[in-house]
């Protein structure tokens, strides 16, 4: 008898989708091939329903609300549809091109997505089964370390159970021979004030240990946002190209909800960690490059007045635009404005004079900056010069190129230069590689500075981007950043949303 499959079998379907980061990619495909099953109605695919439950998916993530009722009543009823739908919405958000160069940490729309996810999977998991399937991942989040004694033989949660000596709720029972440091679980410290450590909550009866049931939860929560990773690129790597541009093709609802929000200025929506300043902000640097040289600058000081009178000059482009500017209703207002966003990194006040005087530069990274007179000076950046030193030993992919390319392509003194010129000055600086070919090369650069994103040129890779990753020495160790290190033009940063500058958190 063959071993049961996440395919053929519902309680396998449940166990693998409860606990992926315990199953090899094998199993995960099964498990998404349950979820396609369903869209096949007598032997025929039915995409179209596919694509509508993906766009349902994805659009509802953007609900507050819908996302936390899932945790109680499943917003899709089996897991391995859950897992589909789930992944497919998140690979449709990454491939909008607004996130071509941000890194997936930094898009809010893909942790909506995943908490669609986990409320909607812990929904199903309560419902299903006789509570084996809760002990299964008990038996996961309880279990010791490898240095901790060792595995346990035996299971590590032998029960769910109601222990009214303890108090209320319910009970994971665990065997002291089994019990690790993680069931050694105390009150929140932030709901007691405590700074000392909250009160233990584990207890102790008959050589069993005794753990609330909310910690399970927890636990589980931080597991199951782990796993959606997992998920997540099991699914892509699992998609040809044929399939990713079928999906990017008839996938629209998402893309336009996605442009909806940027159109009206609902950067919060998708970005994380967007700072409403930002709006504000970015109003004011397009004002000031409207404005004329004699009015205001940016990047120079100006008094709130003079500021002002390029504000009231500028024709806002949009509704949220003319929001901010209307909400800007005096020289003073101006003022107060800038001094509740001082601590934003584009905002400078001087206050030494007898009148504060304000400048509004684009947003610093505290990098070093590079003076680039040609096009080694890249290799200044230790990123570039680690590629560099790989491409003696290997061709390049075709990523390296396209954003060596691009670099060259934003910087200043190539503006104005002839696609000729560009491509002979590349060609001089590849040719010092091994694996250079005249002809080949020259085509490859061409096709790259053909290749715009809707008739914009594309922005360079900057740190965030996982390809970079490959050659980066550890911006905690660089001094430089690739966006805020080289002489890039005002133009290029307008294209660039500070939200794609977010928090250090691993999606």
């Amino acid at each position: 008898m063959s071993p049961s499959t996440p395919t053929d079998d519902e309680d396998m379907a449940y166990r693998v989708a409860a606990l992926p980061l315990e199953y090899g990619e094998t199993r995960i495909n099964q498990l998404f091939t349950r979820g396609y099953n369903r869209y096949v109605v007598d032997g025929e695919d039915q995409p179209e329903d596919l694509l509508n439950d993906i766009e349902r998916f994805g659009t509802a993530a953007f609900k507050e609300q819908v996302r936390a009722d899932a945790v109680d009543e499943p917003f899709v009823d089996k897991p391995g549809t859950l897992a589909v739908l789930a992944t497919l919405s998140a690979i449709c958000v990454k491939e909008h091109p607004k996130f071509e160069h941000a890194s997936p940490r930094n898009i809010q729309v893909l942790y909506d997505i995943r908490e669609l996810y986990v409320n909607n999977l812990a929904s199903l998991i309560r419902a299903h089964g006789d509570g084996s399937l809760q002990q299964d991942i008990a038996d996961v989040l309880y279990s010791k370390e490898p240095g901790e004694d060792g595995p346990h033989p035996g299971r590590v949660c032998t029960g769910i159970t109601e222990m009214p000596e303890f108090g209320d709720g319910l009970y994971l029972e665990i065997p002291m021979a089994a019990a690790s440091r993680k069931c050694l679980v105390r009150e929140d410290e932030s709901s007691t004030g405590n700074d000392d450590g909250g009160e233990i909550l584990t207890q102790v009866k008959d050589n069993n240990l005794y753990v609330p049931v909310g910690d399970f939860d927890s636990k589980y929560r931080d597991y199951a946002e782990r796993a959606f990773k997992k998920l997540l690129r099991v699914q892509e790597d699992g998609l040809s190209d044929d399939q990713l541009s079928w999906l990017t093709t008839n996938e629209s609802a998402i893309t336009e909800r996605i442009d909806r929000f940027l159109e009206t200025g609902h950067h919060e929506r998708i970005w994380r960690n967007w700072d409403r300043g930002e709006r504000t902000i970015r109003v004011l640097r397009r004002a000031l490059s409207d404005a004329p040289d004699d009015v205001a600058q940016k990047g120079e000081f100006h008094t709130a007045k003079e500021l002002y009178r390029a504000v009231t000059a500028y024709d806002a482009e949009d509704e949220w635009e003319s929001s901010v500017t209307d909400w800007i209703s005096s020289p003073s207002s101006l003022a107060k404005t800038l001094a509740d966003h001082e601590s934003h990194s584009a905002v400078t006040i001087d206050r030494d004079g007898r009148v504060n005087t304000y400048r509004i530069g684009r947003a610093g990274t505290g990098a070093e900056q590079i003076e680039v007179r040609e096009i080694e000076d890249l290799f200044e950046l230790p990123c570039m010069a680690n590629m560099e030193e790989r491409l003696h030993e290997k061709k390049p992919v075709r990523k390296d190129l396209y954003n060596f390319a691009r670099m060259v392509m934003w910087l200043p003194q190539y503006q104005d230069s002839s696609l000729n010129e560009i491509v002979a000055d590349l060609k001089d600086v590849f040719s010092r590689w091994p694996w250079y070919d005249e002809q080949e090369t020259e085509y490859q650069v061409r096709y790259e500075f053909s290749n715009t994103i809707g008739g914009d040129t594309p922005l360079p890779m900057n740190c965030d981007n996982d390809d970079i990753q490959r050659y980066c020495i550890g911006q905690d160790q660089c001094p430089y950043s690739i966006w805020g290190s080289l002489p890039f033009p005002d133009e290029m940063y307008e294209q660039v949303d500070e939200g794609s500058a977010g928090p250090s958190e691993q999606f």
